[in-house]
């Protein structure tokens, strides 16, 4: 190896170290910070930090622009798959957070190699000064943006070869639901989200409380609040403990600073004497400055949910129907 090469991969190492270091410093301070969860679900830390990570590697590792356009498409990858070995690893992150994070920060990284590769050609410390000042008013200027509300409601339907009266009580309540029952998803085969393995329901009609237990650890209530056999169930979730936080994802509270899953009902429609429409939907509000990508994620998991739990009905009550 010539010595302009060792040079170079000292210089590639050492931009990675200091990447790596800066994420890390950023992962622990916006921790600590009370409004912590919000940072993690913001355009900064999206979009800005690991442009400005990838663009910093670029900068020391490429110091004379003699390196291929390869090595701007691999240094975001590496670095992506670094921070989500050392997110998971080391930091105890959940998948979620992970899976989630890795498509923005890959995407926002090529994004901060290529500008940085567009401008080599500047000299001064205009170029070196700006990977602290950008990320720094950046952040200043998003801390003082109002961060938007908006309510998303997610629905799935599906048709069931029974009548609404064969349904309901699948909708009511389920028990002893097995792990072979419901179908694959993303979210609960990759993702690894906890599957339903029962929901009881404690009185009748409106006011009952239903308790739904995922896994062997997460559970929560969804306090009844439309009741109407046949046609329509509908309730309040009622988060009362932090098990689905624990037990998924540690930033990711179901009523929390960024996001509020608040209501959902099933609607049974009969469409013929043997066929029923069943739709269920969750309504949940966004409260980040990223709402747009977040809610491609709700679209993708909550509707995972619901086929699964539709598909545990649909088998449950046909069923029965066959039966007779």
């Amino acid at each position: 190896m010539t010595t302009q090469k060792r040079r170079l991969h000292k210089r590639l190492l050492s931009g990675f170290g200091l990447a790596l270091a800066i994420a890390l410093s950023a992962f622990l301070l916006l921790s600590a910070s009370k409004s912590g969860s919000i940072w993690f679900a913001s355009i900064w830390f999206l979009a800005l930090l690991p442009a400005v990570l990838c663009a910093l590697i670029c900068y020391i590792g490429d110091p004379d622009r003699t390196r291929t356009t390869s090595f701007y498409w691999l240094v975001p990858c590496l670095l992506g798959v670094l921070v989500c070995l050392a997110s998971y690893f080391v930091l105890q992150e959940g998948v979620i957070c992970i899976v989630m994070l890795s498509p923005v920060w890959l995407v926002s990284g090529w994004a901060g190699a290529f500008i940085m590769r567009s401008q080599r050609h500047r000299k001064g410390k205009t170029l070196q000064s700006s990977f602290l000042i950008i990320p720094l008013a950046a952040a200043m200027v998003e801390a003082q943006l109002p961060t938007p509300h908006e309510a998303v409601a997610v629905s799935r339907t599906v048709i069931v070869r029974a009548a609404p009266e064969d349904i309901w009580p699948y909708a009511v309540a389920s028990h002893d639901i097995r792990p072979d029952e419901g179908r694959w998803t993303i979210s609960h085969d990759v993702i690894g989200i906890p599957r339903p393995t029962e929901s009881r329901v404690v009185g009748s009609g409106i006011g009952a409380v239903r308790t739904a237990y995922w896994g062997d650890h997460v559970n929560f209530e969804e306090r009844i609040v439309a009741w109407a056999p046949g046609r329509k169930l509908g309730w309040d979730f009622n988060f009362t403990n932090s098990s689905v936080q624990d037990y998924t994802d540690k930033h990711i509270s179901p009523d929390g600073e960024f996001l509020t899953i608040k209501s959902g009902d099933y609607v049974l429609r009969r469409i013929s004497p043997h066929q029923t429409e069943l739709t269920l939907t969750t309504r949940y509000v966004a409260k980040t400055h990223v709402n747009p990508y977040a809610r491609i994620w709700g679209e993708l998991m909550m509707g995972d949910i619901h086929d699964n739990v539709l598909s545990i009905i649909k088998a449950r009550a046909e069923r029965d129907a066959a039966l007779g």
